[in-house]
């Protein structure tokens, strides 16, 4: 079985990858992925660390309407994202 595929506009065949985490720990919440992706995959959030600072990083909210695209990855300074092929049904 294969993975799931799309066509570009040449006809050639494109191996979707679809997002399945991003490491808080690295994100500087810099935006880039939040602006850039097409389905509203991501939200900023904040948490206080133990000495009260407040740490702002983006998380996933909507990882199930990802296409697959992988821009977020592509823009991000810090390689958060780790994105995955799925298999064809």
């Amino acid at each position: 079985m294969g993975f799931l595929t799309a066509k570009t506009k040449g006809g050639g065949e494109w191996v979707q990858k679809f997002v399945e985490e991003l490491d808080k720990d690295k994100c500087i919440a810099c935006g880039r992925c939040y602006k850039s992706c097409p389905s509203s995959v991501m939200t900023l959030d904040e948490e206080e660390d133990d000495d009260g600072e407040e740490h702002k990083f983006m998380i996933l909210v909507n990882a199930e309407n990802c296409i697959g695209c992988v821009v977020c990855s592509k823009v991000c300074p810090k390689g958060c994202f780790t994105h995955h092929a799925k298999e064809a049904a």
